[in-house]
């Protein structure tokens, strides 16, 4: 599969549109192969805009199951929750219709909610489409360079589709749970949502094979598009 190539767009707004209509394009691909579609959403500030259009886009939103790529250990009425956001932003309008499966669980401990996770995050795999970040230190999803749980989040053979991640140094600062690459990686289409120089820097040329971003970079099993914007 060849490399995926930085494609550019002249604001934000534009990028936002395309990683709407990307996103809808994949789902409606899935659903009319499949039935239905999963779609694995990212959390942070910069899909908020891209969920905002998601939701008012006409698909078979009633056959396509949502789920997280990663989530802090935080109820969902947390500001820092993406279950909130994504509640907020996209499973509105059209996109009510749309199933979740959630990553957090309430009265559970952190290892035992990424257990009882798994089993939605299979029934909405395989995924029509998985929206990525990429955070300034190269890390994807909660999959953060350093931390204890790094290996086996990358490890292609493990048996979990969701960890737990603990807090580490330098990040994250609260646990979190975490797709594995391998649950990631249950797609036709990566999408990468990145914005400003740093960001783009990081993923020109060779990436350090070292970033957890690099394992979705050098796979061979689902396409990547990186869609960015000053």
């Amino acid at each position: 599969m060849p490399k995926a190539r930085i494609e550019s767009f002249p604001t934000r707004e534009a990028l936002y549109d395309a990683a709407a209509s990307t996103i809808v394009q994949a789902l409606n691909t899935a659903v009319a192969v499949h039935g239905v579609a999963g779609f694995a959403a990212t959390g942070g500030t910069t899909p908020a805009p891209v969920y905002d259009r998601l939701s008012t886009l006409t698909a078979p939103w009633d056959k396509v199951m949502v789920t997280l790529t990663d989530e802090r250990w935080v109820p969902p009425t947390d500001p820092g929750s993406n279950e909130g956001l994504v509640r907020r932003h996209l499973l509105t309008g059209q996109a009510a219709k749309a199933g979740f499966s959630p990553l957090f669980f309430a009265g559970v401990g952190h290892e035992e909610a990424a257990l009882k996770a798994q089993a939605g995050v299979a029934a909405a795999a395989p995924f029509g489409v998985v929206l990525l970040g990429v955070g300034p230190d190269g890390h994807v999803a909660s999959l953060f360079p350093g931390n204890p749980e790094l290996a086996r989040g990358l490890d292609p053979e493990t048996d979990r589709l969701v960890l737990a991640v603990p807090p580490g140094d330098p990040a994250p600062d609260i646990p979190r749970l975490s797709l594995t690459l391998k649950a990631l990686l249950q797609t036709d289409l990566i999408v990468l949502l990145i914005t400003g120089q740093a960001k783009r820097a990081l993923l020109e040329g060779d990436v350090d094979p070292a970033l957890p971003v690099a394992a979705i970079l050098n796979q061979d099993r689902a396409k990547v598009r990186i869609l960015w914007a000053e």
